[in-house]
């Protein structure tokens, strides 16, 4: 993919893997916008960047996102490269979420993500291009995890977008507009262990319990090498980012079985 001059917006841009892929794209020649929460973050990152700007985004917010386009427009004159990237996890089994945290999840997960699709989809049809990232998770394409037990909803809120994603890529491609589903494995991002997503969450999570203590031990990915996956990934022009080892023969076995996760829990 040539990113020289193209104007990128990343939600959840600030930290972690955001930062990473911001700052690999920029490095291959895009203008960036960094939208973040965290204003101060996004703020520090956008002037070591050759060409960004800093926005406050929360996803929940369609005004604050309309003000993310406007001032991408502003500065950079176009958007052609929109990634939505910001989410949250908690690490609560489905049986004792309560119903606000299930609603906050998705609001922010998946209503979130709509709303960033919905702000700047529009444009990129009208110029007959552009380019859309979606970040779903491994813990939802591939089943059979060990956290699966503590992430039922994270991994609920995660595998929608994966409909998500094959769904704007079956409407979209055909008029000029890419589609990328970005599944990064467990990545180490410096987040509180309640947060197992894409950004930080301004509010704790309902459930008392310490899911830190809770959780079992896995192996995690640097965001850096996440970052390496998508950028190789748009670069070969796949649907599929996949940051999960041999993620391929992966996919067959489950799809042998059916979808039956214990076949891939020795593979953890």
């Amino acid at each position: 993919m040539d990113f020289e001059g193209k104007t990128v917006v990343i939600t959840a841009g600030a930290n972690g893997m955001g930062r990473c892929i911001a700052t690999r794209m920029s490095e291959r020649g895009a203008n960036i916008v960094v939208a973040d929460i965290d204003v101060d973050a996004a703020t520090t990152l956008a002037g070591q960047l050759a060409s960004a700007v800093a926005v406050g985004c929360d996803v929940r917010s369609n005004e604050q996102i309309e003000h993310t386009r406007q001032v991408a427009l502003d500065r950079f004159g176009s958007v052609d490269i929109v990634m939505s990237h910001a989410g949250i996890g908690i690490a609560v089994p489905v049986h004792e979420t309560t119903d606000a945290d299930w609603l906050r999840l998705l609001d922010l997960n998946v209503v979130g993500m709509a709303r960033v699709v919905r702000a700047f989809v529009p444009q990129m049809l009208e110029q007959g291009s552009g380019h859309l990232i979606l970040t779903s998770s491994s813990l939802a394409l591939l089943g059979g995890h060990p956290i699966s037990g503590l992430a039922g909803p994270y991994i609920a809120s995660k595998a929608a977008v994966i409909g998500l994603a094959q769904a704007l890529a079956t409407a979209l491609v055909p008029q000029g507009v890419g589609v990328t589903l970005f599944a990064p494995d467990a990545t180490s991002t410096g987040f509180k262990p309640t947060l197992m997503g894409s950004a930080a969450s301004p509010a704790a999570p309902s459930d008392s319990s310490s899911p830190a203590e809770k959780a079992p031990t896995y192996s995690r990915q640097t965001p850096e090498h996440a970052a390496d996956v998508l950028m190789q990934s748009l670069d070969e022009g796949r649907f599929l980012a996949s940051a999960t080892p041999d993620y391929e023969r992966l996919l067959r076995v489950q799809a042998d079985v059916l979808l039956d996760p214990a076949a891939l829990a020795a593979e953890y």
